[in-house]
């Protein structure tokens, strides 16, 4: 895991990240699938398998993505 983050999440990035944070019981596997894997190796988001599902994984935020969004907020930008 790395241990800081080399540029700042724009864009659909920062999108899904607070994505997965509306879902403490995991998001599914699917959604935003061109940028869950760079926020895996960021070390922002986990994927785990679902309970009772074989097979199945969704995306948890890790530690430091819950820290990170209590840096920049959950919620859009307001203009």
């Amino acid at each position: 895991m790395p241990s800081e983050i080399r540029a700042p999440l724009r864009g659909l990035q920062l999108k899904a990240l607070r994505a997965c944070a509306l879902y403490p019981q995991g998001m599914r596997h699917g959604a935003h699938p061109s940028v869950m894997p760079v926020l895996r190796d960021l070390g922002l988001v986990e994927e785990r398998q679902m309970r009772g599902q074989a097979g199945l994984k969704l995306w948890f935020l890790t530690q430091t993505g819950r820290e990170m969004l209590a840096e920049i907020g959950i919620g859009e930008p307001k203009d």
